[in-house]
């Protein structure tokens, strides 16, 4: 009988232990969980970049301004042409002319292209002097002279003399119709406009 209660004993005092054990377990918190590792050397991670000045943070970047367009040949746009500038053009437009005429006359259609250049350049001028003037029968020549200039140099690109003098003729020929209506003279003194014309030095 004894040895049967101090076995009843031991048995209720192991529940007891496991009990507790078993309660202990439940009501144990679980670990944190480990802090993230340092960056090689130690370095801490970079912060975000800071937002452009005047722009939101995420917010798209503004385009980039177009450029600004460029002023058109022979247009009113572009910065005013005096009477004197008018007089040097046609002071080179007639020694590059006769340069032209000598060297494709030769077959030289590569001596003729810096003045044929010279001519398209020329004529460009002319076109906006008048232009800025609103003298549109001297502009619609000025353009007829300017494509005439344009048909030779395209001529001399392709190997033909005869086409490209014949081209510069056409040129040369509306030079003679603005003339007569506009210049004054017979076109060997310095170039000066006839009183018809209405334009005067300022």
């Amino acid at each position: 009988m004894r040895i049967l209660s101090s076995a009843v004993i031991l048995a209720v005092a192991l529940c007891v232990g496991c009990g507790e054990k078993t309660k202990a377990a439940t009501t144990t918190p679980p670990a944190a969980a480990p802090a993230p590792a340092a960056r090689a050397g130690g370095a801490a991670a970079p912060a975000p970049a800071p937002a452009p000045a005047g722009r939101a943070a995420g917010a798209p970047a503004a385009a980039p301004a177009p450029a600004a367009a460029a002023g058109r040949q022979g247009g009113r746009g572009g910065a005013p042409v005096t009477i004197e500038q008018h007089a040097a053009a046609m002071k080179q437009i007639a020694q590059a002319a006769a340069a032209a005429n000598k060297a494709l006359k030769g077959g030289d259609n590569a001596g003729a292209t810096p003045s044929v250049e010279t001519l398209v350049a020329q004529f460009a001028t002319v076109e906006t002097f008048y232009t800025q003037r609103n003298k549109p029968d001297a502009v619609k020549l000025a353009q007829t002279a300017r494509t005439g200039v344009a048909d030779t140099m395209a001529a001399i690109k392709a190997g033909d003399s005869m086409k490209a003098l014949m081209s510069l003729g056409n040129a040369q020929g509306t030079c003679k119709q603005c003339h007569g209506m506009y210049r004054e003279g017979g076109g060997t003194e310095p170039y000066k406009f006839n009183a018809a014309s209405g334009i005067t030095p300022p």
